[in-house]
């Protein structure tokens, strides 16, 4: 939000109708105002927060104190204010309640408080709740969230720096326009919060229907039974690691066995030189060849006759 002109009619210690261009200033977005003790610089602040927001700038000065005592009883005591936000322009327009001459019948009258708002588009909003929230939804920002990060006066930003965290985090939230991410956040929360309650009312289910199963002792199943009444039910991925550990440690005792069996059957051969001798021995004794070629011969005689 850039202020662009300001006019003030009795307001403070301004008795008159007093104008300032602050468009004169630029477009950086910082300015200082200086000046000396009672000089009017308080004022300024007062002037733009409460044509924004009915309020003065600091706790310690209320609408009802902004007419000037300067004023003559005719001059009206009001703010105008123009400014730009995100490339438009908006007008605001404020009275506080005070007290002036009546115009008929003499004495004097309460003038209510008032407020008006010009849209860019032209519209004219002349309620003051109307105005109010309109700046809210304009700004994003409250009149104390407004007076700590925009209208810093005589060291009030001191206290935006000792908030607590919580309260800076509702302005600085504001301000960067952060409030969807703080709905995800509630969002994934929540939603954390569902599937825990779900999931431990599906635990307790189960729980429940294992506690009523029974199984036949000599079942296989009876021992599997017996640690998921104790609580050691498997879920399914610690189901399938003791599956595979299972089935590695029975690939591990079938191939141990399988060791053992080849090295006792290697045990029961004969060594190398005993076998040579002995087939020696058999090829050193042609008679038992020639005996078994007689026999056969025999035979065949035999069968001729």
């Amino acid at each position: 939000m850039r202020p662009l002109k300001l006019k003030l009619s009795a307001f403070g210690p301004y008795k008159g109708v007093t104008e300032i261009d602050m468009e004169k200033l630029g477009e950086r977005g910082l300015y200082l105002i200086t000046g000396d003790t009672g000089a009017g610089k308080t004022t300024i602040f007062d002037a733009i927060t409460f044509a924004l927001f009915g309020e003065a700038s600091g706790e310690n000065r209320t609408a009802g104190m902004l007419r000037s005592k300067y004023a003559e009883p005719e001059t009206p005591t009001e703010v105008e204010m123009c400014f730009r936000y995100r490339g438009q322009d908006y007008t605001v327009k404020r009275n506080p309640e005070y007290e002036r001459p009546a115009k008929r019948g003499g004495g004097t009258t309460i003038q209510k408080a008032d407020a008006e708002l010009t849209l860019p588009d032209g519209e004219v909003l002349t309620k003051p709740r109307e105005v109010d929230r309109k700046i809210l939804e304009i700004l994003g920002v409250n009149h104390q969230q407004f007076s700590q990060i925009a209208m810093i006066a005589q060291g009030d930003f001191l206290k935006l720096l000792l908030a607590d965290t919580k309260e800076r985090q509702e302005i600085f939230r504001k301000l960067f326009e952060t409030e969807h991410y703080k709905a995800l956040q509630m969002q994934i929360l929540s939603d954390a919060k569902r599937l825990f309650v779900e999931k431990e009312d599906a635990r307790k289910a189960i729980e429940h229907y294992v506690q009523s199963t029974t199984a036949d002792p000599l079942s296989p199943l009876s021992v599997e039974l017996e640690h998921a009444h104790k609580g050691a039910m498997l879920t399914a991925d610690t189901a399938r690691e003791d599956h595979r550990g299972r089935r590695d440690a029975t690939r591990t005792a079938r191939d141990g066995n399988q060791r053992g069996e080849r090295g006792a059957r290697k045990d029961q051969r004969p060594p190398d030189g005993a076998r040579s001798v002995s087939e020696a021995a058999v090829g050193s004794r042609p008679y038992e060849g020639a005996a078994r070629g007689g026999g056969a011969e025999a035979r065949r005689a035999a069968e001729a006759l």
